[in-house]
This record gives C-alpha cells, sequence and structure tokens, in this order.
C-alpha cells in the first residue's frame, strides 16, 4: 500500500460524505417547506393618504345612583278667590254723648248737606253724626279715614276742626322700620340706621370718609402706645460745662418707650378738633400682649437708649404687622446712626425676614394727600433744633421710611422727631428758642393715621368686612 493508494481512498471517502451531507440538507429542507408552506413576501408599500385614527374611548366613572327614589316638594300654588259679600243697610241704635256738643260740629254747614248725610269715597261708605237717624248706618259703626267731600267722616274734607281728629291716621303702636335691607352688606348699615357708633365696644376702629370729600371723616380709632425695655432711662443732654440743655430737660429720668409723654395725647387731641374722627388714647400694649392683634394703630418712640427685645416678642410683631396691623415709629433723637433707631430697624428685621425692606416714601405717595396735601415730610427737630450737644453731626432727613408688605404699608420709620414737635414745641421757653408753631407737624401726623386706617386689608378693614358679612346674613 502506497502513498498514492491511500490518497485516493480518501478522496473516494470525502467525496461520498459531501454527497451524503448534501442529500441529507436537502430531504431535511424538503420536508421544512412541505410542511410550513409557500414563503410569505414582504411588500413595502408607499402611502400618499392617511386615515385620522381616533383616539380610544376614555371611560369616566358614572356618579352613584341613588337606590331610593325620592321627589321634590313642589310648591304650593295658591289661587285667589274673590267672595260676594252682601251689604245689608239697617238702622243702629248709637248711644248719644253727654259731653257737651261743639258749636261747628253739630250744626250743619251752609248751603251743603244734611247734618247725617255721608259719602262715598273710594269704595269705604263714611257716615256722619247722627246716621242712624237717616237710615245710613253700618253694623259694626264704619268711620271714613279717607278725605271725603261729604260731612261724615272722621277727617274728612267735611268735618269741622272739632271732630277730634288730625290728618293723618292714629298709629296705635309704635312706628317699625320696614325699609328692605337692600341685600345686607354695608348698604343695610345705613338702610337699617346702624350707626358706626355702636361698634365702639367691639372694635378698636372703624373708619369711613366722604368719596366727594375726603377731608369730610367719621369714625373712631383707640390709639396704644408700644411699651418696651431699653437699656437704661433716658437723660437730658448736657453742654460741654455738665449742665442740662433746657430744651431737652422733658426727656430727664424718662423711659425711652415715654421720652415725651404730651406726643400722642397732642396728636389725639389735634384730630379730634380738626375732623369727625374720636381719637381715643387707651394706653399701653407690649408685643406679647393677646390684644396687639385688634389694634388698628399702634405708635412707638424713643430718644437715645436702644430697645430691648425677645424672639418671641419680635415674631409677634411680625404676626401682627402681616395680619392688619400698622406701627408708626418716630426718633425723637432724629439722628438714624443713634442707638434707638439702628436697635428699631434690627427689630423689624428680625419681626419680618426678608420681608423687611425700608422704602423711601415718595411725594407722590397717597400718604402725603390723604388729608392735608404735602409735597414732602414736613421739618421736624432734625431741622428746627439742633445742638452739637445732642447730635454730633448735623443730618437731615427729607423723607420717610416705610415697610410694605403686598402693597400694604405696615410700618413708617421717622427720622425727624416728630414726638417733640407735637408735645413740647409750644412749651419749649424762649430761652431756649421757643416755642415753635407745630401746625403743620401735627397735620402729618393726621395724615399718617387717615391714610393707615383707610387701607386695604388692614384690621379697620377687616372690621368692616365682618360687620358687612354679618348683615348680608
Amino acid at each position: 500500500m502506497t502513498q498514492k493508494w491511500w490518497l485516493d481512498k480518501y478522496r473516494r471517502y470525502l467525496l461520498i460524505a459531501i454527497v451524503g451531507s448534501s442529500m441529507i440538507h436537502l430531504i431535511v429542507g424538503g420536508v421544512i417547506r412541505i410542511i410550513q408552506g409557500p414563503e410569505e413576501k414582504v411588500l413595502t408599500v408607499r402611502l400618499r393618504t392617511y386615515d385620522v385614527i381616533k383616539p380610544p374611548i376614555r371611560y369616566d366613572a358614572q356618579p352613584p345612583r341613588f337606590i331610593k327614589s325620592f321627589t321634590l316638594a313642589k310648591e304650593v300654588a295658591y289661587t285667589p278667590q274673590t267672595m260676594a259679600r252682601e251689604i245689608k243697610f239697617t238702622r243702629s241704635e248709637i248711644p248719644r254723648s253727654t259731653a257737651p256738643a261743639n258749636s261747628r260740629s253739630s250744626a250743619p254747614p251752609s248751603g251743603g248737606r244734611g247734618r247725617g248725610e255721608g259719602s262715598v269715597f273710594f269704595g269705604a261708605l263714611t257716615a256722619g253724626a247722627g246716621a242712624s237717624e237717616l237710615g245710613w248706618g253700618i253694623p259694626g259703626g264704619a268711620q271714613s279715614y279717607g278725605r271725603s267731600f261729604g260731612v261724615g267722616g272722621s277727617g274728612g274734607w267735611g268735618a269741622g276742626p272739632g271732630d277730634g281728629k288730625d290728618w293723618g291716621p292714629q298709629f296705635a303702636s309704635d312706628v317699625e322700620n320696614t325699609r328692605s335691607t337692600g341685600g345686607g352688606g354695608l348698604s343695610a348699615m345705613k338702610d337699617e340706621l346702624i350707626s358706626y357708633e355702636n361698634f365702639s365696644d367691639r372694635f378698636d376702629g372703624w373708619f369711613e370718609v366722604n368719596p366727594r370729600n375726603k377731608k369730610d371723616i367719621k369714625g373712631f380709632l383707640n390709639i396704644y402706645q408700644l411699651q418696651y425695655n431699653s437699656t437704661r432711662l433716658e437723660k437730658a443732654p448736657t453742654d460741654n460745662k455738665g449742665v442740662q440743655i433746657q430744651g431737652w430737660i422733658v426727656v430727664d429720668n424718662q423711659p425711652s418707650w415715654n421720652c415725651v409723654p404730651q406726643a400722642l395725647q397732642s396728636l389725639a387731641q389735634y384730630a379730634n378738633d380738626s375732623t369727625k374722627l374720636s381719637v381715643q388714647i387707651r394706653g399701653t400694649v407690649r408685643l406679647d400682649s393677646k390684644e396687639l392683634n385688634t389694634i388698628p394703630f399702634l405708635f412707638m418712640m424713643g430718644f437715645q437708649a436702644a430697645i430691648k427685645y425677645s424672639k418671641e416678642e419680635a415674631r409677634a410683631l411680625g404676626h401682627y404687622l402681616k395680619n392688619g396691623g400698622f406701627l408708626l415709629i418716630d426718633d425723637g433723637n432724629a439722628y438714624q446712626p443713634g442707638a434707638f433707631n439702628q436697635s428699631v430697624r434690627q427689630m423689624l428685621r428680625d419681626a419680618l425676614g426678608y420681608e423687611a425692606v425700608f422704602e423711601r416714601v415718595s411725594a407722590s405717595h397717597q400718604l402725603f394727600h390723604s388729608f392735608e396735601d404735602f409735597s414732602a415730610p414736613p421739618s421736624g427737630d432734625d431741622m428746627v433744633r439742633y445742638d452739637p450737644n445732642v447730635r454730633a453731626v448735623k443730618e437731615i432727613y427729607p423723607f420717610v421710611d416705610a415697610i410694605f408688605i403686598n402693597g400694604r404699608m405696615v410700618a413708617l420709620v421717622s427720622n425727624r422727631g416728630y414726638c417733640f414737635a407735637w408735645g413740647y414745641w409750644k412749651y419749649i421757653p424762649p430761652s431756649a428758642g421757643g416755642p415753635y408753631d407745630n401746625q403743620r407737624q401735627l397735620q402729618f401726623g393726621l395724615n399718617v393715621i387717615v391714610y393707615a386706617l383707610g387701607q386695604r386689608g388692614g384690621i379697620v378693614d377687616q372690621n368692616r368686612t365682618r360687620v358687612a358679612s354679618e348683615q348680608r346674613h
């Protein structure tokens, strides 16, 4: 067996294996083709028009059905019925009066009808004195209260002055107000003759203004002064020789919250004398007082001492201002870098957080035109009185700062020393340069009161809304 023999044999068997495997594949492929059927053809079709496919129907839950049936009550229809009534004229015996007869009423008028004659007026049969003699009496003794052209009838044209009746009807009971309220609300207060004075024991403020005249205002206001703790009692400033300056003696040994005791009283008195607004000073209130949230107008003043407050007091002040309250702060020292001014501004920041944005009130703001007209805040202690022993630097503040929340002014900060102008300028002795006229300063304080009470969203506005809702219901 040579190598050639083995090579031929290998070729022969290889060919047989290839042919056998091919036959097996053909047989298996044919069987599968027969079982599967004809081959599916894939066609690609390009559409030039499209059909709108409707979205599936959404299922909406139906409301539950009442198992028990019910019927609505029907309104009862009333049919007016008119019944005929028969009136019989009979003679009636009327008791004779023993009182002396009036000469005018007893005698028949000249050229007129007889004494017992009556008349018919708008369907009402009337009879005069002596009607029983002529047969005109009606059972029950009917009398006339209309203007009759006959002799008979009480109050008729033919009745004489001596018949004992006036021209109008006689009321047997008190007059009741039957005027319609027109739907309730504040208009109902006017219709029902309800005065704002009826709420003086319920609210601390009420304000009404005539839309045709801004100075025609009426209402009432209870002013409270804020009492707080300070670092020390106020001391009157002294000159270079250590002598107290006479123009500031009023603050000596006073607590900072009441550095000028007469300030608020003078402002309230001016408001009462100049308007129909009744302003009363009810006393002091602290920031932790429960009554704070019902006070429409809160006043705060100070001089040189810094104020002290707790986190709870700052939180209560923020709640008060955000819910309709108003705070007027006046720096009696008229010095913004001073301890009082800086500590007050920090208290407002702690109370209101990021909403404590101090803005200068422009001259066109309604604050300067709510009652009297101003082109700018009037001068105060910053301009009228300056002493280097009191304020090292002469600073003039021709503006006032305010904080607004949602468009409503919640706090007004004055650096001008109006508390001295209100309560002390007229009492400054001539040796200290006084007295000074404080009319414009008081007018500006009145402007602040009127503007604060008339704000939308304030406590007074909330009081009016509450009353209107009660009247409507």
